[in-house]
């Protein structure tokens, strides 16, 4: 009776809020378009400039990364649509993911027309604000993955930067999926990532938010009450279906001038409308979590999901070494994947990227994927140096947001490289790295 009641009371909270739908787009999470930061940057000590950024980005917006007619939603809807069984609802939703298949043939895996103006605007902002280090015909290092969507973000980026430059810069492309794909080559974070959905702490919290009941008040909206029974999906695949149907509206917001190229409204695509703003922002909430437990600090600052970023910090400093003792590379970019950005935000200790703060009884509440990892999500080390002095100094940023780390004094975020270097490092012998180790040896055994 309380499972019925729970199911009627997320119907009626649907429609009422559907009616009116002013849901904001916080629930969007990894999906949330990337804005230029609007603070004022601190000024440099007197007599500093800009001489080498050290970067790593995420990809910009983009399209799916698998075809629609993949999807457990969409090969469901097709199946209750030949019984005849799909509702009012159904029919609507059927025709939104049939549109959203033409908008998205051939597409799959790339950046959108906002990627690459999320990208092309980060290099124009680049110069604007570190011309000095662009000086002349820079010389850049360019690291890129095996997807196909960071070459395009790097080539976006590129575009931006040398749209400001007297010279087009001479960039030096190269793959590297140890530094930049570590994620996929541990197999010990492979196995903890696997186990993270059906682990204690994501278990306690999905059931404390009610989420099967959310699921299953979700798929009756489209289905027939006789349809569903024949079926008897699981509470796995009713999950699955909302989840689907979940990623279609979070990413029509990354493809609005794809979806008016073939002739459609916004309106057309509008998967949000199916949903409640309470189940919105509860979708995001737990998007949110399982993010963070599987690529951010989640319940351990120090767990594996942080410590596969070791490769990445190596490259850091390697890079940053070789600037200072060779000045070879003006610039050091890379272009990766939010599995990247977030466990690196917290390794580096990004004050606001580096808190384990979930339990089993309360969900974070300082680490949101909407602020750390949203599309073109970025960290840079800038490093400057004032002529006639020793020394470099270096600012940290986050998404080109001035940051602090902890462990380093808050007094200024003009951290001198010597102590970031000394705390990096500092932390590497902790763990039993040196610079000079194989990366991939570290990755096939940390644990």
């Amino acid at each position: 009776m309380k499972r019925s009641l729970l199911i009627i009371l997320f119907i009626i909270g649907y429609h009422t809020a559907a009616s009116a739908q002013n849901c904001n787009a916080d629930f969007l999470g990894t999906k949330t378009l990337y804005k230029a930061p609007a603070q004022k940057y601190t000024p440099a000590p007197a007599g500093y400039s800009p001489v080498f950024i050290n970067h790593v980005g995420r990809h910009g917006a983009r399209h799916l990364t698998k075809d629609v007619k993949t999807t457990f939603a969409y090969n469901l809807l097709m199946q209750a649509d030949s019984a005849n069984a799909l509702t009012t609802d159904g029919k609507k939703l059927k025709q939104m993911v049939i549109a959203l298949q033409k908008v998205e043939k051939g597409s799959t895996k790339f950046i959108s027309a906002e990627g690459k103006n999320e990208l092309k605007g980060l290099g124009e902002r680049m110069y604007l604000n570190y011309g000095n280090v662009f000086k002349g015909q820079p010389n850049l290092s360019v690291a890129i993955t095996k997807e196909i969507r960071t070459k395009q973000s790097a080539d976006a980026f590129l575009q931006g930067l040398n749209s400001k430059l007297k010279d087009t810069a001479i960039t030096n492309f190269y793959n590297d999926d140890t530094a930049l794909r570590f994620y996929d080559l541990s197999p010990a974070y492979k196995s903890f990532e696997d186990g993270v959905d059906s682990g204690a702490v994501m278990q306690a919290l999905q059931k404390a938010s009610h989420f099967d009941e959310l699921n299953k008040a979700v798929t009756a909206r489209f289905f027939t009450a006789d349809f569903l029974a024949k079926q008897a999906l699981t509470e796995t695949q009713e999950e699955k279906f909302t989840a689907d149907v979940f990623g279609f509206a979070t990413i029509v917001y990354s493809l609005k001038e794809e979806i008016e190229q073939k002739s459609y409204q916004l309106a057309d695509l509008d998967f949000k409308s199916f949903f409640s703003c309470d189940e919105l922002k509860k979708l995001g909430e737990l998007d949110s979590i399982d993010e963070n437990l599987k690529k951010g600090p989640g319940t351990d600052n120090n767990g594996i999901q942080v410590r596969i970023a070791v490769p990445l910090l190596v490259d850091f400093i390697k890079a940053a070494d070789e600037f200072i003792a060779t000045g070879k590379y003006n610039a050091r970019l890379r272009f990766a994947h939010a599995e990247t950005t977030a466990p690196f935000a917290a390794l580096l200790q990004i004050s606001s990227a580096d808190k384990a703060t979930i339990t089993a009884s309360k969900p974070n509440d300082n680490w949101h994927s909407a602020n750390v990892i949203p599309l073109s999500a970025n960290i840079q080390w800038v490093f400057y140096k004032k002529k006639g002095t020793p020394g470099y100094l270096v600012k940290v940023l986050l998404n080109e947001k001035e940051a602090h780390i902890d462990g380093l004094s808050k007094v200024s975020i003009y951290y001198k490289w010597s102590d970031l270097r000394a705390l990096y490092m500092s932390k590497l012998a902790k763990l039993g790295v040196k610079l000079t180790d194989d990366m991939g040896a570290y990755l096939a055994s940390v644990k």
